[in-house]
C-alpha cells in the first residue's frame, strides 16, 4: 500500500503498471495466492469497464461530433449569454460521451476562432468550458457515466463487503445536481474573473469524427443503444449487465466496425489495468487488517465520533488539495480505500465519503498538475495559476460547500 501511494504521488509510472506491480508483489511474497493476486483482471467490474472503453471509443467515431460542430458554425457569430449557454450545453453533452481531454480539445478548436478582443475571449471561454467539464463529466448514467459507480465500488468493495453500502447507477448524478447547478450559475455570473489574453492551440489535434461507412455507423449506434438499455435494466438482468459492453465489443469486431487493433488498444488501456490492480489491493487491505489500521488512525485524529459534516468536508478538502499536486485518478485510488476503512472503523456509511473523494478530486481545477485536461486548459489558455486564482478559489470553495451539503442530504455519514 505504501509503495502504491508513493508511486501515485511521484507519478513516474503509469497507474496500471503500479497496481500490477503490487499484484505481483502480493503473489511473490505469498500474501495472496497467485490466482487471487491477479483475480482483478477477471473481476466483473474490470470486464464491464474494459468493454465500455471499446463501445465509447466506437461511438466517438460516429457523425455526432461532425453534426455538433456544424451547429457550432451556425452560432459562431453570436455573443453574450446565448453563445455561452450554447457552449456550455454542447460541453455538457459531449462530456457524457467521451473523456475530458477529448471534449476540451473539441471545444478549444471551436472557441479559438472567437475574437481575442471581445469580452468573451478564447482564454476565458476555454476555462469556462473546462469548468463545465469538471462539474458534469460522466455524471449522467449513460456511456462512460454508467461505469462511474462500478469503478468507485472497485476501489473499496474488498474493505466493505455489504452490497447495500455499494454505490448505485444514479448516485453520482443525484449528489451532483445541487453543486452542478450552483457552479454552473457561478461560472455564468463570474466568468469575467478569468484573465483574458492570447491563446495557444498549436498542440491541440483536430479530433473531429472519423469518416466511417453508413453500415458501420448504424452498427455502432445499435450496439451503443443496446448497451445503454442493458445498463438501465441492471437491476433486472443482474450480472449480465457487466457482460453487455463485452458483447458489444465482439459485435463491433465481427461486423468489422472496429479493427482488432482498435479493440485491443481500448481493452488493455492503463485504466483497465489500474482498476484490476486496485480491486486486488482493496481485497488485500480488507483481509489483512491494514484498512482497519488506517481507519483507526484517522479516527484517532478526528475523534471516535466526529461530526459527519466535518468528516465529509475534511475528505473533500483533502481530495482537492491532493489533486493540486497529483492527478485526480491517483487521488481517487489512494483516498477511496482510506475513506472506506475509516467508515468501517467508525460505523459510518462509506458511500458519502467515497462520493466526496471521487467527485471532489475531479473538481480540482486550480493547477495544471491535477490532470491531463487541466494541463491542456492552462497551456491552451496560457494561464498563470496565480492569475487564475480569483476565479478558481471561489469555485473550489463553492464546490466544497455544495458537495458537502448535497452528499450529507442523500448519504449522511451516520445514516
Amino acid at each position: 500500500t505504501i509503495f502504491m501511494i508513493a508511486s501515485f504521488l511521484i507519478g513516474k509510472w503509469p497507474y496500471g503498471l503500479t497496481t500490477m506491480t503490487c499484484c505481483a508483489l502480493l503473489g511473490l511474497t505469498g500474501v495472496m495466492d497467485p490466482v487471487a493476486a491477479f483475480g482483478g483482471v477477471a473481476n466483473k467490474t474490470t470486464i464491464l469497464i474494459a468493454g465500455m472503453f471499446v463501445v465509447a471509443y466506437a461511438f466517438g467515431k460516429t457523425s455526432l461530433i461532425t453534426r455538433i460542430r456544424k451547429q457550432m458554425e451556425k452560432i459562431k457569430g453570436k455573443n453574450g449569454l446565448a453563445l455561452m449557454l450554447f457552449l456550455f450545453a454542447i460541453t455538457i453533452v459531449l462530456c457524457q460521451l467521451m473523456g475530458r481531454t477529448a471534449v476540451l480539445s473539441i471545444m478549444i478548436l471551436f472557441i479559438s476562432s472567437l475574437d481575442e478582443a471581445d469580452e468573451m475571449s478564447p482564454s476565458r471561454m476555454i476555462t469556462a468550458c473546462f469548468a463545465m467539464i469538471a462539474i458534469w463529466n460522466f455524471k449522467f448514467p449513460i456511456a462512460m457515466g454508467a461505469t462511474m459507480a462500478p469503478t468507485a465500488n472497485a476501489m473499496y468493495e474488498g474493505i466493505i463487503s455489504d452490497p447495500n453500502l455499494m454505490l448505485g447507477t444514479w448516485d453520482f448524478f443525484k449528489v451532483s445536481i445541487i453543486p452542478g447547478i450552483a457552479l454552473t450559475i457561478y461560472t455564468l455570473l463570474f466568468w469575467k474573473l478569468i484573465p483574458s489574453h492570447p491563446v495557444d492551440t498549436s498542440n491541440v489535434k483536430d479530433v473531429a469524427a472519423a469518416k466511417i461507412s453508413k453500415k458501420d455507423e448504424i452498427c455502432i449506434s445499435v450496439v451503443f443503444i443496446g448497451v445503454m438499455i442493458a445498463f438501465f435494466m441492471g437491476t433486472k438482468i443482474g450480472n449480465l449487465m457487466h457482460v453487455a459492453p463485452a458483447i458489444g465489443a465482439l459485435v463491433l469486431l465481427i461486423t468489422k466496425s472496429l479493427t482488432t487493433k482498435e479493440v485491443i488498444d481500448k481493452l488493455t488501456g492503463d485504466m483497465t489495468w489500474m482498476i484490476a490492480g486496485v480491486l486486488v489491493m482493496s481485497d488485500a487491505m480488507g483481509q489483512s487488517g491494514v484498512g482497519e489500521l488506517i481507519g483507526d488512525g484517522i479516527l484517532s485524529v478526528l475523534g471516535s465520533t466526529p461530526n459527519g459534516i466535518l468528516v465529509l468536508f475534511v475528505f473533500g478538502f483533502t481530495s482537492i488539495v491532493m489533486t493540486t499536486f497529483m492527478s485526480n485518478t491517483g487521488t481517487q485510488a489512494i483516498l477511496t480505500p482510506i475513506a472506506a476503512s475509516m467508515a468501517l472503523a467508525g460505523g459510518m456509511d462509506p458511500r458519502g465519503l467515497v462520493l466526496m473523494v471521487q467527485i471532489g478530486a475531479v473538481m480540482a481545477i486550480a493547477f495544471p498538475s491535477g490532470s491531463a485536461e487541466c494541463a491542456l486548459m492552462f497551456a491552451a489558455g496560457r494561464h498563470n495559476p496565480v492569475g487564475l486564482l480569483k476565479f478558481t478559489i471561489p469555485f473550489l470553495i463553492l464546490a466544497l460547500i455544495t458537495l458537502t451539503f448535497s452528499i450529507n442530504l442523500f448519504f449522511p455519514v451516520y445514516g
